[in-house]
């Protein structure tokens, strides 16, 4: 007999006030994961993983029953690549150098809201073979697409080049998180094989276009007040 698991969803891009157009505090993003009924999160930050580290002690410290995955959103020439199960930050640089220390780390890689130019997203038909096969997946729904028919695009070429998808709300506010998520069958907790080999079906709607006004508030609010405290 099958042993039932429950439902295990994870928003898989998402950020704090460690990157630079986001106010979101890791307590209040907890929150949020929480009341969606989230059991993973990972952390995104644009070239940091402060907030991941800051994130995943709280909710250890305060016992939410959520895993949080230190992750990145690495900015490279060819567009931005979300990162998960990282140890340490990488920086930012070309794609060959950026996927050489993914893999030095036995971490793994997915493309951040692809062909979506405005926000830097990787055109994948336009990537040589040899980076394209060390990409291990494709974020192949965005709440956050500029252009929603980007999202389609993604999925049909991940489909034809056979790599896992992946979704997340890329949520800068609290409000946004859950947005987007992966519902995965079969896991109590993720790891980096299951990430990428587990069944999953992606859930969720696009985000209203005013939520990009919660990103430019957080820049403008930083330009005139500074970082906030932790």
């Amino acid at each position: 007999m099958k042993k039932f698991l429950p439902s295990f969803k994870a928003d898989l891009h998402m950020h704090t006030h460690y990157s630079m157009d986001s106010l979101s505090k890791p307590s209040e993003i907890l929150a949020a994961a929480a009341m969606k009924g989230l059991s993973a999160i990972a952390i995104t930050d644009h070239n940091e993983i402060a907030g991941a580290f800051e994130t995943h002690k709280l909710a250890s410290d305060e016992r939410f029953p959520i895993q949080v995955i230190i992750g990145e959103e690495v900015s490279t020439d060819k567009g931005d690549l979300l990162v998960y199960f990282l140890k340490r930050k990488i920086g930012r640089g070309k794609l060959a150098d950026v996927l050489k220390e993914v893999k030095k780390q036995n971490a793994v890689c997915s493309a951040a809201h692809p062909y979506d130019f405005i926000r830097h997203g990787i055109n994948l038909e336009a990537l040589p073979p040899a980076a394209l096969s060390k990409i291990d997946a494709i974020e192949a729904f965005n709440a956050r697409i500029t252009v929603p028919s980007h999202n389609g695009k993604a999925l049909a070429f991940a489909k034809q080049a056979a790599k896992p998808i992946l979704a997340g709300s890329d949520a800068h506010h609290p409000s946004e998180v859950g947005t987007a998520c992966v519902e995965f069958e079969g896991v109590k907790k993720l790891d980096a094989k299951s990430l990428l080999s587990a069944p999953r079906k992606i859930l969720g709607n696009l985000s209203p276009k005013y939520v990009h006004g919660f990103s430019r508030y957080a820049v403008i609010h930083k330009m005139i007040f500074g970082k906030p405290r932790k």
